[in-house]
């Protein structure tokens, strides 16, 4: 049986500090869709640049300027790498 490889295990993930999000983490490998994407040519919609052409998951807020995802220790994902 394969073991899921959950996020407390990952070097993507760092634990929260704050009082208020304790429980949870923040994952590095998730990157704002803004920052990873740009206008086309004609400016009708956004792509992702070559940088980040093969990444899996991205976060945005309605202002675009800051998001991030935070999950528990024990959520699984398929971008794990181990610490």
């Amino acid at each position: 049986m394969t073991q899921i490889k959950t996020c407390e295990t990952c070097q993507h993930w760092e634990k929260q500090d704050s009082v208020f999000d304790k429980h949870v983490g923040r994952c590095h490998a998730v990157y704002q869709y803004y920052d990873a994407t740009e206008w086309d040519e004609d400016g009708n919609e956004r792509r992702l640049t070559a940088k980040h052409a093969k990444h899996l998951a991205f976060v945005r807020d309605t202002s675009d300027y800051f998001a991030m995802l935070l999950t528990r220790p024990n959520f699984g994902c398929v971008q794990h790498k181990v610490k």
